[in-house]
């Protein structure tokens, strides 16, 4: 009889032992499971579309570019959670080149695929350096593009003095080369109009016009006096053109 009581409350501690750590089992905190790290993403958006219909081919490849800067860079934000509301020009500023991959052209129309390469430091700083990793280079064998080589940053400093001046070329790859020049002498340019050889600018000038013109010299433009009509008071283009 004595070894049955034993037997029975020894059945009875395992049974409890069993039921305590079945409790504390349930009770354990389940494990965490680890986070994903962010996606990085590149500073060199691929396939992105670039289309615009305007009044002449020049300005519709003008319209078409801005736009697919913008649709590169709202990737970007997207992905990074940036919610900053950019400007064209602020867009264009962090854009070191563009490559097309392909494109179509009508009187009045462009369509198209660029690759649209980022300045890391610029891009970063407009994302808060959120998930971002250094953009790659253009893949090789990619067709040349606008901008292909690396502009000049602008020198720092705001603009003291604003000008109106006509700019002159004689192909839209003369005006690409003339604009991406200009970055490098000026602190701000707008286009007030633009036409299939000429562009009516509004220059920001970081010093006075007399000193502008040595720097856009050293850029390779030619800033010279214009007509002093209205819109005409000075005349830019690349150095040693014709």
């Amino acid at each position: 009889m004595p070894d049955r009581s034993r037997t029975a409350r020894a059945r009875g501690k395992n049974h409890a032992a069993a039921l305590i750590a079945t409790a504390l089992l349930v009770l354990a905190p389940a494990p965490v499971p680890a986070q994903d790290a962010p996606a990085a993403v590149s500073f060199t958006q691929r396939g992105v579309p670039a289309e615009a219909t305007a009044e002449n081919a020049v300005i519709a490849r003008e319209r078409a570019l801005a736009a697919g800067r913008r649709a590169a860079w709202e990737r970007i934000a997207a992905a990074t959670g940036a919610s900053r509301t950019l400007s064209d020009a602020q867009i264009e500023a962090m854009v070191s080149s563009i490559i097309i991959e392909e494109e179509r052209t009508t009187p009045t129309r462009y369509a198209g695929r660029i690759t649209v390469n980022f300045n890391p430091a610029r891009a970063r700083a407009m994302t808060g350096g959120a998930g971002v990793a250094e953009g790659g280079a253009a893949p090789p064998g990619a067709p040349a593009g606008e901008g292909t080589a690396q502009p000049r940053p602008p020198a720092a400093g705001p603009a003291v003095a604003t000008v109106e001046a006509v700019a002159l070329y004689g192909s839209l790859e003369e005006w690409l080369e003339l604009r991406r020049r200009l970055r490098g002498g000026a602190a701000r340019i707008e286009v007030i109009a633009i036409s299939t050889d000429r562009a009516r600018l509004r220059l920001g000038l970081r010093t006075a016009p007399g000193a502008a013109a040595e720097d856009f010299a050293r850029q390779g433009v030619s800033f010279v006096p214009g007509s002093g009509a209205p819109g005409d008071a000075w005349r830019v283009g690349l150095a040693g053109r014709s």
